[in-house]
């Protein structure tokens, strides 16, 4: 699974710019817009023409736990879709839903800064799930228990105040707009193979 496994890497390296105190500039470099830290406040500033920000915030992850889970469901989800459809496949569902649920997070939270895989992990959910519930001789099944824990854990960081739990601040927005994302997507392959079948 090598596109699966490329964009485990990414993360581990987006992760470990973080996490290893790389310059702010590389940082920044990769969030879905420019900043700057002057004194103790983060500045955001525009930068036309970069539109790599659209999908790049999907590789920056900022503790264990995030990159830990991200990969986890990653090898998961994307290694059956890869596995089912083709690398190809996947690289454009990443790169759809990578930026569908970036845009998403930024209509919802203006200037902030955020990162991970978790919106692209969403949108995967919801394509082997609507993929598979049209079409299941795709063999794009996920156990229902996983897809239940995963839609509470949705529904749960949207209502509980996470920063004040402990868990930090959550993209809610992302993993929301993931879900839709890949859920659309699964239904219109399905219903173009159904009536290429027809």
């Amino acid at each position: 699974m090598p596109v699966t496994l490329a964009l485990i890497a990414l993360s581990v390296a987006g992760f470990l710019l973080y996490y290893l105190g790389a310059p702010i500039s590389w940082i920044s470099a990769l969030t879905f817009q420019a900043f700057s830290i002057e004194g103790r406040e983060v500045v955001f500033y525009s930068s036309p023409g970069e539109y790599w920000r659209v999908i790049t915030p999907i590789f920056l992850h900022f503790g264990w736990l995030h990159i830990t889970f991200n990969s986890l469901w990653l090898w998961e989800l994307g290694g059956l879709v890869e596995q089912r459809l083709g690398g190809g496949s996947l690289l454009v569902l990443v790169l759809l839903c990578g930026g569908g649920s970036n845009l998403a997070q930024a209509w919802y939270s203006g200037p902030s800064l955020f990162g991970g895989m978790s919106g692209v992990v969403y949108a995967l959910l919801g394509f082997c799930w609507v993929y598979n519930a049209l079409l299941p001789e795709g063999r794009l099944w996920v156990p229902r228990p996983i897809i239940a824990f995963m839609l509470i854990w949705l529904v749960f960081c949207m209502v509980a105040p996470t920063e004040l739990l402990g868990i930090g601040s959550i993209a809610n927005a992302a993993h929301l707009g993931g879900l839709l994302l890949g859920c659309l997507l699964a239904g219109l392959l399905a219903l173009r193979r159904r009536w290429l079948k027809a």
